[in-house]
């Protein structure tokens, strides 16, 4: 492969993780309703199989406690995905640092996560950082094989975002 190719495929695989992690991203917000609430039952369902989709069937998650532990395989994924520990939430991935390898990459996103806990109305800003291996599949798509969690902070916003965010809930009407 010539010079001018490497360099061609490494931009070309850079956007493909890019979108990969959009896509990710865009199915982990799908789960919340624009009322700030959990989507119900199908479409929640169908958001946590697109999040799940993102990975290989193998894929590894590694979590604190009350974000999934530890969880093998893209099933067990979209079974965590479906009980999100949140009524809302809403993602931001930024700052990816990359290393690429032929058909396997690693990856580092900073994460902002606003939220609100399912149990609870108190909003929250979830501060953290991924750590991500992927995998070119032989279809030529690239699908994350490993995320690890680290570094993840949860501070309480407050009052006016409390208001904002959480909305009361009908039986608080």
């Amino acid at each position: 492969m010539s010079d001018l190719a490497r360099r061609l495929q490494r931009l070309e695989d850079l956007a493909d993780l890019h979108a990969l992690k959009a896509r990710y991203t865009a199915c982990a917000d799908a789960k919340y309703t624009p009322a700030r609430q959990l989507a119900p039952g199908a479409a929640l369902r169908a958001a946590a199989q697109g999040q799940a989709d993102c990975f290989t069937p193998d894929a590894m998650w590694e979590a604190g406690d009350g974000f999934g532990g530890h969880i093998t395989g893209r099933a067990a994924l979209a079974e965590w995905f479906a009980r999100p520990p949140w009524r809302f939430a809403l993602h931001l991935y930024a700052a990816p640092e990359f290393t690429l390898e032929e058909d396997r990459a690693q990856g580092l996103w900073r994460l902002w996560q606003v939220a609100t806990p399912a149990q609870g109305d108190e909003a929250v800003l979830l501060l953290g950082i991924t750590h991500e291996t992927y995998r070119r599949m032989p279809d030529g798509q690239w699908l994350i094989s490993g995320m690890r969690f680290e570094q993840t902070h949860i501070a309480p916003l407050g009052a006016e975002a409390r208001a904002a965010l959480a909305p009361a809930l009908p039986h608080e009407s």
